[in-house]
């Protein structure tokens, strides 16, 4: 167990090194850029390919391109980003916070990379899938990150604060609740029968009989994914938690979209919100991706990825980026003595 430990520290020690030794491409300025570069091509990418919701079958590159380019890259970086920070003791949100979301993003991309591997490489449903462990790391991460930030700066806020919170929070919920009800049996057949007159009823049951029945043909048997076996293992032990574990992300969403609140709230005023405001608007992206992932799966029949509204995975992952780079900033500033701006005053 030592020796773990020993290792991970040193493991952290390089890479705090490494990213110092590169500093200049984690400045504020030139992670903006990056984001706003990155957030036009993505969403010029989702609108004009992503067609609608069903009854299309988007191509293979897109797909692609989507699955693993487009998502992956600006998770990766911005986890590497808030590792940096959370190598730093002097982050004014403190260290430990940016670590956990560090870690969480980088969980994130490694379960994105099962997620779309399930589907594209291997061609099975990707709801429960070997990347749900790692998006449920993800949230727990995230989770700990915020009751950490909140606990360690001491969050006092007034009645009329909580009641904001609440009423945002009651109102995430409830159109959770609408969306997560199961979807109406219309099947034509059972709508038919129920509604035929009995007299229909028994001549059609007459006809029938006095019909010969004809020679069953054989059921078509469905082929057989071309997965290794390790894949289809794994994907019928996850498969029947898919849909309760994307009600689970969404209700996390819920309640970490309510934490950044009550941050962006405590540090009203204060530059330190700027951080605060942008990590509330990447949780905010990933509850509004993961509410549309839940819908599609609950209404939409065999739902294929890489809808629109799945861009804003890409933008809540660029979200935590900027906010990394604008606490990296205040470190600096910090560091150099520039202490006009007070970001600890609660009020």
């Amino acid at each position: 167990m030592s020796h773990a430990v020993d290792y991970l520290m040193k493991f952290m020690l390089g890479l705090s090194q490494t990213l110092e030794r590169w500093e200049y491409l984690w400045r504020k300025q030139n992670v903006t850029y990056w984001a706003f570069a990155w957030s036009a091509l993505s969403l010029f990418t989702y609108i004009f390919f992503s067609g609608p919701a069903q009854g299309i079958e988007r191509p293979f590159w897109y797909r692609i391109f989507t699955a693993y380019i487009l998502q992956n890259i600006p998770t990766i970086f911005a986890g590497l980003l808030c590792i940096r920070n959370g190598v730093s003791r002097r982050m004014p949100s403190g260290s430990q916070v940016w670590l956990l979301f560090g870690t969480a993003l980088l969980s994130y991309s490694t379960g994105n990379i099962f997620f779309s591997s399930w589907e594209l490489v291997w061609h099975l449903n990707s709801t429960g899938s070997l990347g749900d462990p790692f998006f449920v790391i993800f949230y727990i991460c995230l989770l700990l990150a915020m009751f950490t930030a909140i606990v360690n700066k001491r969050v006092r806020l007034n009645i009329y604060q909580w009641a904001i919170v609440l009423g945002i929070s009651i109102y995430a919920a409830t159109i959770l609740l609408w969306i997560l009800k199961p979807p109406a049996d219309s099947s034509p057949t059972v709508v038919a029968a129920a509604s035929a007159p009995a007299s229909q009823v028994q001549t059609a049951a007459i006809t029938s009989a006095a019909t010969p029945a004809p020679t069953l043909a054989a059921p078509a048997v469905e082929p057989t994914p071309d997965a290794p076996g390790w894949v289809m293992f794994f994907d019928g032990i996850l498969k029947p938690f898919g849909q309760n574990l994307n009600a689970f992300y969404v209700w996390c969403d819920i309640a970490l979209f309510a934490m950044a609140i009550v941050m962006i709230l405590a540090f009203w005023g204060g530059r330190l919100s700027n951080a605060w405001q942008f990590i509330a608007q990447g949780i905010t992206c990933y509850y509004i991706a993961d509410m549309w992932f839940a819908y599609a799966g609950n209404q939409i029949k065999d739902y294929q990825g890489g809808f629109m509204l799945e861009v804003f995975w890409i933008l809540g992952a660029i979200q935590f980026g900027v906010a990394a780079g604008i606490e990296f900033e205040h470190m600096l500033a910090r560091q150099q003595g520039n202490e006009d701006w007070i970001y600890d005053e609660m009020g």
